[in-house]
């Protein structure tokens, strides 16, 4: 169970590909091979938890989360009027953004903790 939390941000992002890629094959019929290479890359990190490449994911996850909080900013300023479309797109979008920053904090903490694992001779 402690593994399980521990590696939580690495299962919730592979969650997150494969949603996607049945959403995408679901509803327009075809195969999101970005999703295959995300689940690839978060699966190979689970199993040799390589300290840099954890470090570039968090980072990675960050910034997207970061231009995905600025497009909501940009879609918000669209509206004319503050309606309830506008309430709902400015909560949800930052939610899910703050979510985003939250397991990249999380990741770049885990790995940034780290110790390199060097064999002594």
């Amino acid at each position: 169970m402690k593994s399980v939390v521990k590696n939580l941000p690495e299962y919730i992002l592979m969650g997150l590909a494969v949603f996607s890629f049945v959403e995408t094959l679901i509803v327009k019929g075809q195969i999101n091979y970005l999703m295959v290479v995300v689940l690839a890359i978060m699966a190979a990190q689970l199993v040799f938890k390589n300290r840099y490449f954890g470090i570039f994911i968090g980072l990675v996850v960050g910034l997207v989360s970061f231009g995905l909080f600025l497009a909501v900013l940009t879609d918000y300023r669209k509206f004319p009027e503050v309606t309830s479309k506008a309430i709902e797109l400015i909560t949800v979008g930052s939610l899910l953004s703050l979510a985003g920053a939250i397991l990249a904090a999380v990741m770049l903490f885990k790995y940034f903790n780290q110790e390199d694992k060097i064999a002594v001779q």
